[in-house]
């Protein structure tokens, strides 16, 4: 994957700063050439940096159990249900590294503790905790369980490279242990060696899985465990949060076919996750304001927008409606945000040719989307490319009339011919002009006399608010439509996407530089002045935002400031500052639980940073909790014996009360 992110050839070492040509080659052709964890540790962080890696650490966890569970099984045909396969599982541990060790402690019936102990000469990394976790998921696969819950309790990490509450909701932090909690309801299976002959089976990595009943009588099936890693592979995918929708829709169809009762709580399951899949709010770029409307007829939807930063100069948004509604499409919107993120290329024709290749492999015509693309450049020309959407509507500031853009192309993910009939199409943007990108779920709404809301009435609308801005045009589009529709059922699902090159840009482009000035001559008070301003004009440019914050966190103005960064925090930039001043901000008004919470995310994003850790070495201090601030000036240690505030900080923690 990162070979394809960086367009890179498999044939030559992208790493030669740190591998050299032979020991790579030895990487691709033996599975069991054994590196040192220095050496991994160097290739992870690098892949890491450009790549969120945790989903396929945490599928390689899960298939690692699997495909080595083999040799957990009794030697002769005696069966063993999960309880004892568990007893076994540090046996496995303690083949596959020496630098760990687990002890597994059963906490209730159905409940058990795995205590992960590390070498005290070994600095366990962020991906550990991802890759064990992975593992204990291996062993829910394994055994089928329907009902189950694995979460990270406690770790000797000050912070995790993931979103903690996929590892736990609890995760206590800095603790002298790596702990993990699995409790499931009832495990119905057994495992054992297949006995069958070579004339029975391909290869010998089968077991026999054998189901608890009641009567005399056991059902018996054969599980071929190549076919069940072949299977979760195929739904490993970069980014963690698409994993766990594929996962999830998947079983909401194999539920769907057993037990129609579940089909309520697995629908607002999937909600929840498709929620994290469709950006809430598009944060302006470059002098361009987004606004958006966003009604899925069903639990879940088949429609999907998304925008894709091309380093500074592009950026990419997208707006698709796949075929049909519920969980199959829920499905392809996952595959969707994928593969725009896979592909971010100069033209979207280009894009779309991809995709719909790559649509076509997965899907295998069982579902299509139409899409349209629009990629913005940094000096407002935009092109775009149309795939059997209904076309964008510019609306031209100098003379406030609208118009139905042109362009036209076939659906992706049904013909493999798709790709001659993409083409790209060229408009360039004033200030004040907007364009609207949506499904036609928007215009084909009717109302009550079956008359449909169509395009017409949409233009029309969108004149009238010709000195509006973006946020109030959609908006005021919506309320007209939600009435006009009113007393009708939706007839599919609606998604509005506008964007305005701000008519104040050059305005906001002299004040943002006046604060730029001020801030970096360490004139906060001033800088402040001009930053809100400048706030005021493009409320949503992340990096004004930020200096806003910085600025008024230097002013010791630390309510408005937490206030900014807090709202800088949820478009998830993973700025390790913002969480820095943040952290800051709550320290100085004394509130230290969330200051330390905010330092420990700081430290997680940048972990070579000491700055962080010498500040939650202060906030033990002040939270009296002595232990916490000795683990972490060990760790300073650890990192650089010789930073200057490792000796103040030693005087105070010896200064504090016995706990």
């Amino acid at each position: 994957m990162y070979l394809r992110e960086n367009h890179l050839s498999r044939h030559n070492n992208p790493f030669p700063e740190i591998l050299d040509d032979t020991v790579y080659i030895r990487i691709l052709k033996d599975p069991n050439y054994w590196i040192s964890q220095d050496l991994e540790d160097k290739i992870i962080q690098i892949i890491a940096q450009s790549l969120d890696i945790s989903g396929i650490l945490y599928h390689l966890g899960t298939e690692s159990l699997i495909t080595n569970a083999y040799d957990l099984l009794p030697l002769d045909d005696s069966r063993i249900d999960l309880e004892e396969m568990i007893q076994r599982l540090p046996i496995l541990i303690g083949r596959l590294t020496r630098a760990v060790y687990l002890n597994v402690k059963p906490v209730a019936d159905h409940k058990v503790l795995f205590i992960f102990k590390y070498l005290p000469e070994y600095q366990e990394k962020w991906y550990d905790a991802v890759f064990f976790q992975g593992m204990l998921n291996g062993l829910a696969v394994l055994f089928e369980l329907k009902t189950f819950t694995i979460r990270m309790t406690k770790t000797r990490l000050f912070g995790i490279h993931v979103s903690h509450k996929e590892l736990g909701e609890d995760i206590q932090f800095g603790a002298d242990s790596n702990e993990y909690e699995l409790e499931w309801l009832e495990d119905k299976m057994f495992l054992s060696r297949s006995r069958l002959t070579k004339d029975d089976v391909s290869n010998r990595h089968r077991v026999m899985v054998t189901s608890r009943s009641d009567s005399h009588l056991e059902e018996i099936s054969i599980v071929d465990v190549k076919d069940v890693v072949r299977r979760s592979r195929e739904l490993a995918i970069e980014n963690r949060d698409l994993e766990a929708a594929v996962e999830v829709l998947k079983s909401f169809k194999q539920e769907l076919e057993k037990k129609q009762l579940s089909m309520a709580k697995d629908l607002r399951l999937a909600k929840n996750i498709q929620k994290g899949l469709i950006p809430e709010i598009i944060p302006d770029w470059n002098g361009i304001q987004f606004w958006t409307g966003f009604t899925p007829m069903q639990e879940v939807s088949g429609d999907y927008y998304d925008y894709f930063p091309y380093n500074m100069d592009k950026l990419g948004v997208a707006v698709c409606d796949v075929s049909g509604h519920g969980v199959p499409a829920a499905f392809i919107t996952a595959l969707s945000k994928l593969l725009f993120s896979n592909y971010k290329k100069p033209k979207p024709s280009e894009i779309f040719k991809l995709i719909n290749r790559e649509l076509l492999d997965l899907v295998k015509q069982q579902g299509y989307t139409t899409c349209v693309y629009v990629l913005i450049h940094d000096d407002y020309k935009v092109l775009y490319s149309i795939a059997g959407h209904p076309r964008p509507i510019l609306f031209r500031a100098k003379t406030n009339k609208a118009e139905i853009c042109e362009g036209d192309g076939t659906f992706l993910g049904m013909f493999p011919d798709a790709g001659e009939t993409f083409m790209d199409f060229q408009i360039q943007l004033e200030p004040g002009d907007k364009l609207f990108l949506y499904t036609d779920g928007l215009t084909e709404a009717e109302n009550d006399k079956g008359d449909a809301f169509g395009e017409t009435k949409l233009i029309q609308i969108i004149e009238s608010c010709f000195d509006k801005s973006i946020q109030e045009t959609v908006e005021n589009i919506l309320s007209i439509h939600k009435e006009f529709t009113m007393g009708t059922d939706p007839m599919d699902d609606i998604t509005l996407l506008g964007l305005q090159l701000s008519p104040r840009l050059p305005e906001f482009k002299t004040i943002k530089s006046k604060g730029d000035a001020a801030y970096q001559n360490k004139q906060f008070s001033e800088a402040v002045t001009f930053y809100e301003k400048a706030h005021q004009i493009l409320p949503r440019d992340l990096d004004t935002q930020l200096l806003y914050g910085k600025a008024l966190a230097y002013s010791r103005n630390f309510d408005k400031a937490i206030e900014l960064l807090e709202s800088y925090n949820k478009f998830k930039t993973n700025h390790f500052k913002s969480h820095s001043v943040l952290g800051y901000c709550y320290y100085q008004i004394e509130m230290f639980e969330k200051a330390e919470l905010e330092w420990k995310k700081a430290h997680s994003i940048s972990d070579a940073n000491l700055s962080n850790l010498c500040n939650l070495a202060q906030v033990y201090a002040k939270l009296n909790e002595k232990k916490k601030m000795k683990d972490v000036i060990q760790k300073m240690k650890s990192i650089e014996k010789s930073y200057l505030h490792i000796l103040p900080l030693e005087k105070k923690w010896e200064s504090l009360p016995d706990e």
